[in-house]
């Protein structure tokens, strides 16, 4: 292993990943366990509907069938980026720019942003399991010198089957 590669992890962790692709392989309606970090996890529901040109993805994540307590990622993909309007219904809508990376099936969405009122670099995971996706939030946060990345949530996703 390099100094490089010890410097920089994230830069040799993945290759830039084409949108269409990751929009494909998350639609579909979802279902499994989500938590936040020392949470009870609950049986939570995803949908996720990829726009017909496949440049917008939707997710509705709620924690039953009926989509009450819901919270909605709006991805929109622009020429160098990934655009996310996040909303949940009860707080201000949030808006985030992402780079897209892709390892061996796998997306990670990058980008500098801020959470609990401090300076951070957030990464939205989606690790492809033998059954659905793994789904982590994660951050770091700029104003320490934690190395590497905190545990925000995890959601899996696991194909709903009517």
């Amino acid at each position: 292993m390099t100094l490089f590669s010890l410097l920089f992890p994230h830069t040799i962790w993945a290759d830039e990943a084409d949108f269409t692709e990751f929009c494909v392989g998350l639609a579909g309606q979802w279902q499994g366990s989500s938590a936040k970090l020392k949470q009870k996890p609950k049986h939570t529901y995803v949908d996720a509907i990829c726009s017909a040109d496949k440049r917008q993805l939707i997710l509705s994540v709620s924690a039953n069938v009926k989509g009450l307590q819901s919270e909605t990622w709006w991805f929109r993909f622009r020429t160098n980026n990934i655009h996310l309007i996040y909303f949940d219904g009860v707080d201000e809508d949030k808006t985030q720019e992402f780079s897209l990376y892709n390892h061996k099936g796998s997306y990670s969405l990058l980008g500098e942003g801020e959470l609990n009122s401090r300076p951070a670099l957030i990464q939205l995971r989606f690790d492809l399991k033998k059954n659905g996706w793994l789904w982590l939030q994660n951050i770091q946060y700029l104003d320490d010198d934690t190395d590497g990345y905190l545990f925000y949530r995890g959601i899996e996703m696991i194909p709903l089957i009517n």
